[in-house]
């Protein structure tokens, strides 16, 4: 009885620390002010759960959503005063063997031959361009977030259904925040 209590849990814990490789961290972002658009640039990690790679790998297009966002601390919750999503495409093409990474903002893309790769280049974002009134500055107290999502909406219908309820699907980042300065 208790070798399998044991086992059990040590199968838990293997699980846990599988989990844990799985998701999206958000390591560094930075927003720079120039005329009418704030700069992007951010580095942030994918780590795809088994049953997303199988689905990438079989051909399925993958949308990831990059969220930016400024807010401004209140006394009950914290209020949105600019925002701007990113979408960005990655899709495996079986017979050419090649992974494509789109930007679907700024109609742009690459190819891949390795998966890790095409991960870094998307990871990577370099001066991303995120419009702005020119005559809009953000107050003193504000601070910027960004975070990451896998985008279930823009999966085929029939495999969304079972990424809502399976959480190997529900991969996004923790916001990673930072006080602005203009």
């Amino acid at each position: 009885m208790l070798r399998q209590i044991v086992a059990a849990l040590l199968a838990v814990w293997a699980a846990h620390l599988a989990a844990r490789d799985e998701g999206f961290t958000v390591l560094y972002a930075r927003l720079l002010r120039h005329s009418d658009a704030f700069a992007l640039t951010a580095k942030i990690a994918y780590r795809f759960s088994p049953a997303v790679i199988e689905a990438l790998e079989s051909g399925i297009p993958l949308t990831l959503t990059v969220k930016t966002r400024i807010r401004r601390p209140r006394w009950g919750w914290d209020a949105t005063v600019w925002r701007r999503d990113l979408d960005f495409r990655i899709q495996y093409y079986p017979l050419a063997k090649v992974y494509r990474v789109i930007d679907e903002s700024n109609d742009f893309q690459r190819s891949f031959a390795q998966l890790d790769a095409a991960l870094e280049a998307l990871g990577d974002l370099k001066q991303v361009a995120l419009p702005v009134a020119e005559d809009w500055r953000p107050a003193r107290d504000c601070y910027a977030e960004v975070w990451v999502k896998l985008n279930l909406e823009r999966l085929p219908w029939a495999l969304r259904v079972l990424a809502y309820f399976s959480p190997a699907w529900r991969l996004r980042s923790s916001p990673y925040r930072w006080r602005l300065v203009d």
